[in-house]
């Protein structure tokens, strides 16, 4: 839900999150479902997105479907290189 909001108004996380005060990590953790929100999180992203708390309520607790996801939003950084496998030299032992 979140993420859907997000692309409708085509922004990217960093954006989103620097506008709701919180961390860039977070928002993405809260849109994959790995963590919950506080009501103050949910506060903060609302007032972002431009959307009354109550209607995001609504929207997580109804069983209608989505509807149709938004195009995704180009990403604002590239990935990170593979600076090596991280692996340890061994000592022959």
């Amino acid at each position: 839900m979140l993420r859907r909001h997000r692309r409708r108004l085509g922004t990217g996380q960093d954006k989103l999150a620097g506008e709701a005060g919180i961390h860039r990590t977070h928002l993405s953790l809260l849109e994959r479902g790995k963590q919950v929100p506080s009501l103050a999180v949910i506060h903060k992203l609302a007032t972002a997105l431009g959307v009354s708390m109550a209607t995001m309520m609504a929207e997580v607790e109804s069983e209608e479907p989505a509807g149709e996801e938004p195009p995704p939003v180009k990403p604002g950084r590239p990935r990170k290189e593979d600076k090596g496998s991280g692996a340890k030299p061994s000592n022959g032992k």
